[in-house]
């Protein structure tokens, strides 16, 4: 009796939570058709709009993190997002895809960037670590959309995190087997430098992870120390007032560092 009716009970929590979900996800859908409706026609200069927003938030990060999670790639997405951080200032955009799927395809992202920016992309400045880095190029018309700052544009995968992690224990391992180090003078302060030399990027201020499920999914554990974590529902079909929302939120964000 007690068996059945820990399944009974157990059967209708999860029947709950499914309804809970689908009236969430049927919320969030009501909710960007009606916003999809007010602001049609509104936002027909979305840099402009998101310009214009910036200037009355507290703060922007200056290096943002999209950790697209288990969700598949949607390159253009990705790309309108870059964009976006052009117009809103902010210098550092990191795409982490833990599975590195995007890593193997960034050529499909730097198309789908060459094509909304019909070309101009000469203040997208690619990682060191990525192929599409000589694919740059100044040659193209400019839209009406160009901008004096830069954005420096980094794809990181699970081998950026915990593989660059084990490979600098290796390679102090064998200095210290070699003489070259003394074992004593290892330490995390040490690791530290070296980890930050290897990435040249400053900490992320501001992570958006995609899906409902709030992981890093292995991101840098050692760059995360006093940033904030926001939640996208989804990258995909992602609207500029969601990209301001977020950024809204950030910039209401109030760090105490412990204290």
């Amino acid at each position: 009796m007690t068996f059945s009716l820990f399944h009974v009970t157990w059967a209708l929590f999860h029947m709950l939570l499914s309804a809970v979900q689908f009236i969430k996800s049927l919320w969030i859908y009501l909710r960007r058709k009606i916003e999809d409706l007010f602001h049609k026609g509104y936002i027909a200069d979305e840099l402009g709009y998101i310009s214009k927003q910036v200037k009355l938030f507290e703060k922007i990060p200056s290096h943002l993190v999209v950790i697209v999670g288990n969700e598949t790639i949607s390159f253009k997405d990705l790309a309108n997002i870059a964009v976006w951080c052009i117009a809103a200032g902010i210098s550092f955009i990191s795409f982490y895809d833990h599975q590195g799927f995007l890593k193997k395809n960034e050529a499909e992202l730097f198309k789908a960037l060459t094509e909304i920016r019909k070309g101009n992309v000469d203040n997208i400045i690619w990682g060191k670590k990525t192929k599409t880095r000589e694919l740059n190029t100044k040659n193209g018309t400019k839209n009406g959309v160009t901008s004096s700052h830069s954005l420096h544009l980094n794809i990181f995968s699970l081998a950026d995190g915990k593989g660059s992690l084990v490979e600098l224990t290796k390679t102090l391992c064998q200095s210290v087997l070699s003489g070259q180090t003394k074992s004593s003078e290892v330490n995390r302060f040490v690791i530290d430098e070296k980890l930050h030399k290897e990435m040249e990027i400053p900490d992320p201020e501001l992570i958006l992870y995609c899906g409902d499920i709030c992981s890093m999914y292995g991101f840098l554990p050692w760059q995360i120390r006093v940033t904030e974590f926001l939640q996208l529902n989804t990258h995909h079909n992602l609207k500029v007032t969601d990209f301001t929302k977020v950024l809204s939120k950030y910039g209401k964000c109030v760090q105490r560092f412990g204290k």
